[in-house]
């Protein structure tokens, strides 16, 4: 009997996060917090064309023969730039296009969310691939579809240094999340082409928010290579590997890979 045959969709979680450079997602059992199942697929599509990214997703799940299986409880977080944070008491649902609008270029195929952020009294909105979520909801009709910059805020918010900050890196791109105390200082996406940019942009963060970081502790997540680490670990003398208690794998590569798989997510997400 296969491990995919003793799944059983109705007990478990399944979360799936897309990028622009490949697709990977993890099974949980939401009794014990085991993680039963975790799978990495990369591909590579057209600049900007939602309708080929579409594609190279629906490729994936036509792979995958468990991804083909209803599940209950299904997360998705799909990587984008246009989010932004806004003070809840300020915030109208009818607006929240016209607010990404002033900030990026909103395509015709996007979506526009927003999830509400209550420990921070704010709301972010952020803009999603139309065809990608409908690629997704057409095997997972109950997912939920989020920013992936949203599990990334809630594990920051979660932990208690007086200065933290995430750093999240893929191949194009890399979120930074700056907190000091309760305070939510910076939130934000930067495209880059190489690892050196993503300390860059790191770096200029810091100096812009008069932060030290001798006194930061550093919480990062990605595929970092071993040379990246040690260049962070000469500017930070506090580097760790982001993870939940309830999804630790046996090597720091898994952990960097799938940790924000098991972040916690916003209660709810609702398109506008």
């Amino acid at each position: 009997m296969s491990a995919n045959s003793k799944i059983q969709q109705t007990h478990h979680r399944l979360s799936i996060h897309i990028g622009v450079n490949g697709l990977s997602f993890v099974i949980q059992d939401t009794h014990s917090q085991e993680c039963l199942l975790w799978q990495n697929h990369t591909y590579s599509f057209p600049g900007n064309d939602y309708n080929e990214w579409a594609k190279e997703v629906g490729n994936v799940f036509r792979q995958e023969d468990i991804l083909q299986k209803r599940f209950n409880h299904c997360d998705v977080m799909i990587d984008t730039h246009k989010h932004t944070l806004i003070p809840s008491s300020i915030f109208e649902a009818e607006q929240a296009i016209e607010v990404l609008r002033q900030l990026f270029e909103v395509a015709y195929l996007d979506e526009v969310n927003y999830s509400g952020l209550v420990s921070q009294e704010a709301t972010c909105i952020y803009a999603l691939p139309a065809p990608v979520n409908a690629m997704v909801f057409k095997y997972q009709h109950k997912a939920r579809f989020y920013a992936s910059v949203m599990p990334l805020l809630h594990f920051i918010i979660g932990q208690k240094e007086y200065s933290r900050a995430l750093m999240h890196y893929t191949h194009s791109h890399v979120d930074l999340v700056l907190m000091q105390g309760e305070r939510l200082l910076l939130c934000n996406s930067y495209a880059i082409d190489r690892f050196s940019t993503a300390l860059y942009f790191l770096l200029f963060a810091l100096k812009q928010w008069q932060l030290n970081p001798g006194s930061l502790n550093l919480y990062i997540s990605g595929p970092f290579k071993p040379t990246h680490t040690k260049q962070l670990c000469n500017y930070f003398p506090s580097v760790t590997v982001a993870t939940s208690p309830t999804g630790l794998f046996p090597s720091e590569t898994l952990n960097l890979q799938y940790g924000p798989h098991f972040f916690p997510v916003c209660a709810s997400s609702v398109e506008v």
